[in-house]
């Protein structure tokens, strides 16, 4: 289930019109089903670091398939856990709201991430993106 790179750039320009729409400057990141970075894009006056925190956040989404929110609830009672297997993944592991699964006919096709905004903001602007 391959995610092309004209599907990614609509889930980035998507969220990117929505952050447009609510005042806040966000960097987005779409992946694919294997974790390869398609879109990277980082709006005009967003923090430097918003690529890299919406990549994490992507690449969280799509390993957990699920949204970062719920990962997040996953681990806040165990924080040795989340630290623990942030340590043994290959990935930025980043268990805050933002980033989203991208699924299609019920299938993980990749996942996109947001930052900039307040983590409710980035995980609004993730859902408005997949579902738009």
């Amino acid at each position: 289930m391959l995610l092309r790179l004209v599907e990614a750039r609509r889930y980035a320009d998507s969220a990117i019109q929505h952050a447009s729409s609510l005042g806040i400057k966000v960097g987005v990141v779409v992946v694919d089903e294997l974790g390869q970075l398609v879109q990277m894009d980082r709006m005009d006056g967003a923090r430097l670091m918003a690529p890299d925190v919406a990549e994490a956040k992507a690449l969280t989404a799509l390993n957990f398939q699920q949204p970062t929110s719920a990962v997040a609830a996953q681990f806040a009672a165990n924080p040795t856990g989340l630290a623990a297997l942030q340590e043994i993944v290959k990935f930025n592991l980043f268990a805050r709201p933002g980033g989203v699964p991208i699924v299609r006919d019920g299938i993980v096709a990749g996942a996109i991430g947001v930052s900039g905004g307040t983590p409710e903001q980035d995980e609004e602007i993730a859902n408005f993106s997949v579902s738009a």
